[in-house]
């Protein structure tokens, strides 16, 4: 399935169903945004010192890998036509230190990549990329095998999932002139077709 088809199958997929999932996706998105706005970390470090940033760098931390599980574990259930609720957003916190360090190995990885130059730091987010829809799936499965899992199920993948994140980079910018409101429609199309995405990675 090409990202068109992916795109179309999401619509298809979210008929009927926006005025119950733009709230709690939007919700979500607005709290993991947060976790990651750095004017926030230089504002508490001006006018606080450093231990406050500490504070609330930790508090991200905890937050952003339940929040990352939960998300995915939502808009999987939405992209199998399966039962869904706003709850299994914050249900992942019941794995709370799995997805602590989830997110930290992701986010070290990611960093060091980056570090190195930008195309690295990409390679290496795309290759993991899939580690919250594996945890979702499955919360039984090791930390470390999430990561091999990941990297394998996006060998030869990782242009095509480059491609439909800077398509819905487009439409977010495009949304830039419709005050925000298309972000509405286009925050629950972003999950849903990256979850639809990962479907396919195993068919």
């Amino acid at each position: 399935m090409n990202n068109s088809e992916i795109r179309n199958v999401t619509k298809e997929v979210l008929k009927g169903k926006y005025k119950n999932v733009m709230l709690p996706f939007l919700l979500a998105t607005l709290l993991l945004s947060l976790t990651q706005q750095q004017e926030l970390y230089s504002s508490a470090y001006e006018a606080y010192g450093l231990s406050y940033v500490f504070t609330i760098g930790s508090l991200a931390l905890f937050i952003q890998g339940p929040i990352s599980i939960g998300l995915a574990t939502y808009s999987l259930s939405i992209a199998n036509e399966k039962e869904y609720s706003y709850t299994q957003i914050i249900s992942a916190f019941k794995y709370f230190f799995k997805a602590l360090i989830l997110v930290l190995l992701f986010t070290i990885s990611s960093a060091i990549g980056f570090l190195l130059l930008i195309v690295p730091g990409i390679f290496i987010a795309l290759m993991f990329s899939q580690i919250f829809y594996i945890m979702a799936e499955d919360p039984s499965t090791g930390v470390i095998d999430v990561f091999k899992k990941s990297a394998s199920l996006m060998k030869n993948k990782k242009l095509q999932l480059f491609g439909l994140g800077m398509r819905y980079v487009g439409l977010f910018i495009l949304g830039v002139f419709t005050l925000g409101i298309w972000w509405l429609w286009l925050i629950p199309q972003m999950y849903v077709s990256f979850a639809i995405f990962y479907k396919e990675l195993q068919s």
